[in-house]
């Protein structure tokens, strides 16, 4: 017969296995979204110019699902979702479309930029970096997105990219994730670049951060750099004693054959796509790959904005 004594140990086993659980997919319980001065927004953007881009766009979206975290992070469909049918749709000349983990053949003969925030299913092969290969050959654009960094060992995506989620295997040990520690801080070359123009040389953003990346950083322009703490979940904000005082690369700019990319480790809260600075810089970076004024996205910044 089971008494109250003998289902205790049992049942508080469970209890503590369901609140491990919980806690490992809410992963940064504290962060909050960051209130920006619509003043400032404004100043950052600047004024309207050009009303449309120069010729007709298609934009692909590749997204996916993703098991492994609590509602607000990692939120692939509802950031592809408020993209490609909300937002984006608004620009004239723009058609936007999704793709579900790797675009089609048809969509990298057709398309002029490729978004990736995903987590793959599939380790890419031959095929795939031979369909990117022709596609960057040809000058089409892409932004890479968080997790979206991370395909196999990240070797190959980074000769493609600037850098990559690596693995024990890289040459500098396996990449580290954890909180944002704090402030990001402009490079010097991301300051006197237009797609960081008129922001301040360190931004608050609440978001999970990469570092210690596999690529090569003269392969790229660095736009935006923040030190590297405490690693994996969190549930308080990382303590200035923790930081290592280092500049890891957060986001980056580059160039292969005529294509442009675009890529960052932010965007794990689904939050940081409704923050209009982060908009300003995913408008502007894709009016860069594309290359093309921003004077037509700058109305997306404030636009559909949630919580």
């Amino acid at each position: 017969m089971l008494t109250y004594r003998t289902m205790r140990l049992p049942i508080l086993l469970a209890f503590l296995a369901l609140f491990t659980t919980l806690q490992a997919y809410a992963q940064h319980p504290w962060q909050e979204p960051i209130e920006r001065d619509p003043a400032e927004i404004e100043r950052i953007v600047g004024p309207m110019g050009e009303q449309e881009p120069s010729r007709d766009l298609k934009i692909v979206w590749v997204w996916g699902v993703d098991k492994n975290h609590d509602r607000g992070g990692h939120e692939y469909g509802w950031v592809m979702d408020r993209f490609v049918n909300t937002l984006l749709p608004q620009i004239p000349r723009v058609t936007a479309e999704h793709a579900m983990y790797f675009p089609s053949e048809e969509q990298w003969k057709t398309a002029d930029l490729i978004v990736f925030y995903a987590q793959y299913r599939e380790t890419w092969g031959e095929k795939e970096y031979g369909l990117m290969d022709a596609f960057q050959a040809r000058g089409g654009g892409m932004m890479f997105f968080h997790l979206a960094i991370l395909e196999g060992a990240g070797d190959e995506l980074a000769k493609r990219i600037g850098f990559a989620f690596g693995h024990g295997g890289a040459p500098n040990g396996s990449t580290l994730w954890g909180p944002s520690p704090g402030p990001v801080t402009l490079t010097d070359a991301g300051s006197r670049l237009p797609l960081l123009r008129r922001f301040p040389k360190e931004i608050e953003f609440a978001d999970e951060l990469y570092w210690n990346l596999n690529g090569d950083p003269d392969s790229v322009t660095t736009l935006l750099t923040s030190q590297g703490g405490p690693t994996n979940a969190s549930t308080e904000p990382p303590k200035p004693e923790e930081l290592d005082g280092k500049s890891w690369p957060i986001m980056w700019r580059t160039e292969r054959n005529t294509g442009r990319v675009f890529g960052t480790v932010l965007g794990h809260n689904y939050f940081t796509f409704n923050d209009p600075y982060f908009r300003i810089i995913l408008l502007r970076a894709m009016a860069w790959t594309l290359n093309e004024s921003f004077d037509p996205f700058k109305p997306l910044v404030t636009r559909n904005l949630e919580r």
